[in-house]
């Protein structure tokens, strides 16, 4: 995260968006591989180009956990600058509550995640997470 002050050196944003799905007192979060690095967040990705977030929402969570779903309501939006770990640019992301159409989550369609694991909503380690990531999880249980 950066400090206050201290210049954020990206010429360029990512808006990311994820979706926040529960079953009872736990989420489901996603490991992923891109670029030889590995780490954990909730079902999402970047809204491309044109595209609405909302449709990048639902596109996004149907390619990591092949589940349809219905957003309920925005649940948070990144507060800090936070600077992309690959390239520079600054990311924005935006964390969902979303409901399930049915079924049971499996690793999708885009090749990226690993695994898919559900996780008590109070206590999801932030260990292998990126810093707007964390930020969310930070604040997460006031939230729901």
């Amino acid at each position: 995260m950066l400090k206050i002050g201290e210049p954020l050196k990206a010429d360029r944003f990512s808006v990311r968006i994820y979706g926040v799905l529960r079953r009872g007192d736990e989420v489901l979060l996603t490991r992923s591989r891109f670029r030889q690095l590995e780490f954990v967040n909730f079902p999402g990705g970047g809204v491309e180009l044109g595209e609405a977030p909302i449709e990048s929402l639902r596109r996004e969570f149907h390619e990591e956990t092949g589940l349809a779903i219905h957003p309920v309501r925005v649940l948070y939006a990144n507060e800090s600058a936070h600077p992309s770990s690959a390239q520079p640019i600054q990311i924005v992301s935006i964390y969902w509550l979303v409901e399930s159409l049915g079924g049971e989550p499996k690793k999708g369609s885009d090749g990226e995640v690993v695994d898919l694991f559900w996780s008590d909503y109070r206590e999801v380690s932030t260990a292998e997470m990126f810093p707007a990531d964390a930020e969310f999880v930070a604040k997460l249980p006031s939230l729901l």
